[in-house]
């Protein structure tokens, strides 16, 4: 397989025309993620996967991750259905070594490092941008397998859509978007809602607690507008909240099985474009918190940890000349955890963490410059974590057009993460004088764009460090430590194009993940994965299929470790446009009934399917 897919990446580059096309008919993305200013996206000179709405409504996702999975040098893991727990791999890196934002807000949990899917609704999603490979040099922690930012909704005045929908083990979900104001002030106001009983995951025959179905609830609410002051300045504005709760399976470790969990966050930013100049300067809240409870924990004994993030950030950009420009920021937030666990009696003697505070500085500068056919960016930034060394990280990048539509690029870039609360400070337990773990990447990109598709092809082959593990320390006793190394390389290949009435979309990895000291696969990171997406346009009807393979897994690095084994999926989707307002959807999951985990005794869900209409206007 490993050859295999070297061979189709080569036969699929041969396939593809090289000619240069005519700028009208190239569908010209823009990207914000990749360099926190406006660029397009053919000139971001790391690769980069955006996710638009056609792509939304073709997949149909349930949850986020149904949208993230389908990317090249992206494995999720999944433990239990909906509202469940699920881990996010990308290019091998850990869970957790992704940035992830929300309408530009750093999201997810200060004490667990990483951020919780589960809570997302997918119905308030417009947009996603990706971009694979460290941005440390820009976003500053956790930016090491990349980053992913999230957009919501965004409708006109007077614009809006209602949908509801039914499906497989008792779901049920229904969303509605309406915009506000006229062209100088306009708010978006997005609501969604969605529960069902869920399916029972838990396969492991020793475990006495659980076997019944994990249901789940979920609701979010969520605004976005603008406000233009003049010609030059604007006031931007995105809130979310979100609540829900799951169920999940017990074990004699973990006697809790109910898990609630409430979000939010507010941004505020105002923009200044003038010309060659461009400022923002931002402000956010988020709160992440969850609680667990049941099996004879009272709701009022709930075991509850939250974090809070206060935000600032500022960037500002000029323009020389059409082909160099320079930018600063700063960013500076300041991440507080908080805890009742010292009620909970199945966790006796829990007091709290040595540390429930600390406060990030950063600023970092960049420039992006062009002659002729050749492209340069520069980017370093400077981070101050408050009690941990302070790290300075970088990225370097040039590209050479060999015409308007081709594009080659080499990369360098530098990234780390800041351990956790949990990691630093868990009382018996936390390591203070851990250190972060850190990457150093390199990176050749090759992109051809033309008028029926788009191809990305890119090898990349990292070195992560100071991984963290539990290990013995001087006196016996277990904490996390700066033990581990690994070795990640490989390869992905993006396909689109269309074909007369037809869509196709071919995403392929092959990614190398290695325990350097071990020799030995890092956990649950197949080496393969592909994805063929298919859609089809008759009158008022579209079709879409999505076939999807992973290779086998280590559930663990050890050469004793239970093997995941490898699993094909086909998803199939319809959706018939039965008059200019409504559209009714159906999609079955899973259609061949694959039986599969992508981590030990948790078996994914069998065949289930949605129905759903939305009446837009």
């Amino acid at each position: 397989m490993k050859h295999n897919i070297l061979t189709t990446t080569f036969i699929a580059l041969g396939l593809i025309p090289t000619g240069v096309m005519a700028a009208a008919e190239i569908n010209e993305t823009m990207l914000v993620t990749a360099d926190r200013t406006q660029q397009e996206q053919f000139l971001a000179l790391s690769a980069t996967k955006v996710i638009d709405k056609a792509d939304i409504e073709a997949i149909q996702p349930h949850n986020v991750t149904d949208l993230l999975d389908q990317v090249a040098g992206i494995s999720v893991v999944n433990q239990g259905g909906g509202g469940q727990q699920s881990s996010l791999f990308m290019r091998g890196t850990n869970n957790g070594h992704t940035l992830v934002l929300v309408d530009g807000v750093r999201v997810g949990s200060a004490t667990l490092g990483s951020t919780s899917f589960g809570a997302m609704s997918a119905d308030q999603i417009e947009r996603i941008e990706i971009v694979k490979g460290p941005r440390a040099a820009l976003w500053g922690s956790d930016a090491i397998g990349g980053v992913i930012q999230i957009f919501t909704k965004k409708l006109q005045q007077g614009e809006g859509s209602v949908s509801v929908g039914l499906g497989s083990n008792g779901l049920w979900k229904a969303a509605g978007s309406v915009g506000f104001g006229n062209e100088e002030h306009n708010l978006t106001v997005n609501l969604s809602t969605e529960e069902s009983d869920g399916f029972s995951a838990k396969t492991d025959s020793e475990n006495p607690y659980e076997t019944d179905d994990d249901g789940y609830d979920r609701l979010s609410l969520g605004m976005v507008g603008q406000s233009v002051l003049t010609e030059e300045v604007s006031l931007h504005l995105a809130s979310r909240w979100e609540q829900g709760g799951s169920e999940y399976d017990a074990s004699s470790t973990l006697y809790a099985n109910e898990q609630e969990y409430e979000n939010y966050l507010l941004r505020l930013a105002g923009q200044y474009q003038n010309g060659d100049i461009f400022s923002e300067l931002s402000v956010a809240a988020s709160q992440d918190q969850g609680e667990t409870f049941g099996n004879d924990i009272p709701k009022s004994d709930s075991d509850e940890i939250k974090t809070k993030r206060n935000q600032l950030s500022w960037i500002g950009q000029y323009s020389f000349t059409d082909q160099i420009s320079a930018a600063a920021g700063f960013d500076w937030y300041d991440e507080e955890i908080s805890t009742t666990k010292d009620k909970v009696s199945w966790l006796p003697g829990f007091q709290t963490w040595a540390e429930d505070e600390r406060t990030v500085k950063a600023f970092y500068l960049q420039t992006r410059q062009q002659y002729a056919s050749v492209l340069l960016e520069l980017a370093v930034r400077h981070d101050d974590v408050e009690r941990l060394d302070s790290e300075t990280t970088y990225n370097a990048s040039v590209g050479y057009q060999l015409n308007e539509d081709l594009l080659v690029s080499l990369n360098h870039s530098t990234g780390f993460k800041a351990p956790s609360f949990n990691d630093l400070y868990w009382p018996g337990s936390g390591n203070a004088d851990l250190k972060p773990e850190t990457i150093k990447s390199y990176e050749l990109l090759i992109r051809n764009q033309f008028d029926s598709g788009n191809v990305q092809l890119s090898f990349f082959d990292s070195k992560v460090d100071n991984l963290i593990a539990w290990a013995p320390n001087k006196t016996g006793a277990w904490q996390p430590s700066n033990i581990n190394e690994a070795d990640i390389r490989g390869v992905e290949l993006t396909l689109e194009r269309s074909i007369g009435e037809t869509t196709h979309e071919l995403a392929l990895a092959y990614v190398d993940a290695t325990d350097s000291k071990k020799q030995l696969p890092l956990a649950r990171r197949p080496q393969v994965t592909a994805n063929y997406t298919v859609g089809y346009q008759w009158q008022d009807f579209t079709f879409n299929g999505v076939v999807s393979y992973r290779d086998e897994s280590a559930e663990r690095v050890s050469k004793t470790a239970d093997i995941l084994e490898a699993y094909w999926l086909v998803n199939a989707s319809v959706n018939y446009q039965a008059t200019s307002n409504l559209a009714i959807a159906a999609k079955v999951n899973n259609l061949f009934d694959e039986e599969y985990e992508t981590a030990k005794n948790y078996v994914a869900d069998g065949t289930n399917f949605v129905v759903s209409a939305t009446y837009s206007f």
